[in-house]
């Protein structure tokens, strides 16, 4: 199955109705909602989990952070290439080249409900993935986006 926006939105909507304690809390549920998500990606990935873990470090160091957009666009970039290098060895897998932009995202206006905010997310972090390209290793060597 591929990746479905759905999925992203109804896992980011749990975290944000049920967030954790603490930064390190916070971090784990964003990774786990994306991990979810991102586990469906294909072509498939075998370093999905390692990808989640990835983001889950980065996450807790960015959310700790005075200046996290910056951080939290590097932590999805990081988990994306981390996807990326999962393909092989059917397909060299090339993550989505531009960040997704966090300070634009969570500027103002800011969503009214928890399920705005999760729809507004989603709706960005999805077609970010799918810019990430599969390139056959086998000739004809056909590029595909992740879908």
């Amino acid at each position: 199955m591929p990746l479905v926006a759905a999925t992203l939105e109804a896992a980011l909507l749990d975290l944000m109705d049920n967030h954790g304690a603490t930064v390190a809390d916070c971090a784990a549920l964003w990774a786990s909602a994306f991990g979810s998500y991102a586990g469906s990606v294909v072509p498939p990935s075998t370093t999905v989990a390692a990808a989640q873990a990835t983001l889950q470090s980065a996450l807790a160091s960015a959310f700790a952070s005075p200046d996290a957009l910056p951080a939290m666009d590097a932590a999805f970039q990081a988990a994306a290439a981390t996807i990326a290098t999962g393909m092989l060895p059917l397909y060299t897998g090339v993550p989505p080249a531009s960040p997704i932009g966090w300070a634009a995202l969570l500027g103002e206006p800011y969503a009214a409900t928890n399920a705005e905010a999760a729809a507004n997310i989603a709706a960005v972090i999805d077609p970010w993935m799918k810019t990430g390209i599969a390139i056959l290793v086998a000739p004809p060597n056909t590029p595909q986006p992740w879908a």
